[in-house]
């Protein structure tokens, strides 16, 4: 059995190793490609470096960002290598983009090691002048800010645009139901689209996960309420709000009696027959016996443990017997008047509403979020392997889609293929493991071929050859010597341990037998008495210490003892 569950194991890590091989051999290969669409901004990383993007100065960006290729792909990307870093990257767009007309953002990131907590979004940077990659730091103003974000209670792609009013107020609108972010270790491409109607769309993957108006989606809204709550209205202390109270006009029965208890004795019970009224419920143990060591002078008067009284579990029952109680059928509790509608009765109180000083009507917001001038990546994350690739800002969607059909679906398609294979190989591998239709010899082969997986040079070559010198039919005799030889050292081991824990505790109770054979002599030595142990015979001296040893175990439970001690 034992050796069952070794192959068992072996055949796992074997198929985990195997597994993320074929993994690393499946690479979907980078074709660079062409859109058609207009974009005023496009970052595909295709010259394996930074190129444009520079790193903020402020030493709170620990954070190196890199650029490598995905896993599982030749595509490059902006890589976030440490987890527990603030990242701080930008680059500049060739012009600024003003988005009053459309807007579209989009961009692909890879949670290569998950998303425990942390950003994986990007800042598409308001333009002020010449852009200043080294001055980037979280104050730094954006026009939009889009993209996963996860910590604790925090799930979601976020849709934030920066709206100034007319007086220049700005203040961040914020999408009020964000989809929420996927979790696996796949490519996911994440798209916004603004549209010159004030209509968006907000895919994962290409599929619409939220869509609306932008006058209805965002909180705050983007054009404030017509009118508000007056400040300095209050509320009239005569206002009646109740709209029910008590009937002035009821009065309570004459037969009410708020007194009467909810339960009563029951005056139709009947104590049970042979009932022990003299009979108290416990008793002290009969069985018990003040110990030897107990010491009246320092110990206090030994009294007896109690025990439940044998004869009230032999009979109905012990004790006084109390009548039970039921249910007052006369029981009604307080009484209360019953409620009417209030002649009064205003309705509930509310402010009474003035024109909002703040009013104003944006028809078309999208002219007041401010024109792109950069894109960054500003984050602080827990985890690492964190890839970004194809970042696009355009007007329309166009390239966006584009994009979508020939760059990020195939490198999905690719990806998600070489995982639902992997699931479905480790899921066969695991349930051939542990299936009594491959065969034992099939089980050992594979434990051996497993071993060979993670040994080595030379050994792990040597034991795939062994491995199938074992599957040879001809070599039958072979195989079965070699279980055989492993069932022999599994059972030499396990005797071996056995032998040791047995011989502890063999070690532990003649140490113990020895001790109370000190201890009694010690006794007999100070009463100067001579007990039976005393004879000199040796098998005398161990059956008398084995018999007494016995006895006080038989004995302990009846020997549980509460002890007293006088005072004063």
């Amino acid at each position: 059995m034992k050796l069952i569950t070794v192959a068992t194991g072996a055949v796992a890590l074997g198929a985990a190793l195997q597994g993320a091989a074929a993994a690393a051999d499946a690479v979907h290969p980078f074709t660079p490609v062409e859109v058609t669409g207009a974009v005023a901004f496009l970052e595909t990383f295709t010259g394996g470096d930074l190129g444009a993007w520079t790193r903020a100065s402020d030493e709170k960006y620990a954070g190196v960002a890199s650029v490598i290729k995905a896993d599982g792909t030749e595509d490059d990307g902006l890589y976030v290598p440490e987890a527990a870093k603030h990242y701080g990257v930008s680059a500049p767009l060739a012009t600024p983009f003003d988005p009053k007309d459309g807007l579209t953002l989009q961009y692909e990131a890879t949670l290569q090691d998950g998303l425990e907590c942390g950003g994986a979004y990007l800042k598409f940077l308001t333009a002020d002048g010449d852009h200043d990659g080294a001055a980037l730091n979280g104050d730094t103003p954006y026009t939009v800010m889009f993209g996963p974000d996860k910590c604790g209670a925090t799930n979601k792609v976020h849709v934030i645009l920066r709206h100034a009013a007319p007086d220049g107020t700005i203040e961040e609108k914020h999408l009020r139901s964000p989809p929420s972010v996927p979790f696996d270790r796949l490519p996911h491409l994440y798209t916004l689209v603004v549209r010159a109607d004030n209509t968006f769309e907000v895919k994962v993957d290409g599929e619409t996960q939220s869509e609306g108006s932008l006058f209805d989606s965002f909180e705050p809204p983007f054009n404030p309420p017509e009118e508000i709550d007056d400040p300095d209205d209050s509320k009239p202390d005569d206002w009646v709000d109740a709209a029910k109270i008590d009937d002035p006009d009821a009065v309570k029965p004459d037969d009410w009696d708020e007194d009467a208890p909810m339960q009563i004795d029951d005056e139709d019970a009947v104590k049970p027959e042979g009932w022990l009224d003299d009979e108290p419920l416990e008793i002290e143990d009969p069985d018990a016996v003040k110990p030897d060591d107990w010491d009246d002078d320092e110990d206090g008067d030994w009294e007896a443990p109690v025990v439940p009284n044998p004869l009230c579990a032999k009979g109905p029952g012990c004790g006084e017997w109390v009548r039970p109680k039921k249910h007052n059928p006369d029981y009604k509790g307080k009484w209360y008047p019953p409620m009417i509608d209030n002649p009064e009765y205003e309705g509930p109180w509310a402010p009474r509403k003035i024109p909002n000083p703040k009013y104003y009507k944006d028809d078309a917001p999208l002219a007041n979020v401010g024109s792109v001038g950069a894109v960054a990546m500003e984050i602080w994350t827990m985890s690492k392997g964190l890839v970004v690739d194809n970042v696009l800002v355009a007007a329309d969607d166009v390239a966006a889609k584009e994009f979508q059909d020939t760059q990020w679906r195939p490198k999905y398609d690719a990806l998600k293929a070489v995982k639902d294979g992997e699931d479905a190989e480790e899921a066969k591998r695991a349930e051939e493991a542990v299936s009594p239709g491959r065969g034992f010899k099939g089980m050992v082969v594979d434990a051996v071929l497993g071993v060979a997986s993670i040994a080595p040079g030379a050994l792990g070559d040597k034991l795939n050859d062994f491995a199938t010198h074992l599957e040879n039919p001809d070599n039958t005799p072979t195989f079965y010597a070699f279980c055989v030889g492993v069932a022999l050292v599994v059972a030499l081991l396990f005797t071996a341990i056995a032998d040791l824990f047995a011989g502890s505790g063999e070690d532990a109770k003649k140490s113990a037998a020895k001790k109370k054979q000190g201890k009694k002599a010690a006794e007999a030595k100070k009463t100067d008495e001579t007990g039976p142990d005393d004879e000199p015979a040796d098998d005398a001296e161990e059956d008398g210490a084995d018999g007494e040893e016995e006895k006080d175990e038989d004995e302990a439970p009846k020997t549980a003892t509460k002890r007293r001690t006088k005072r004063g």
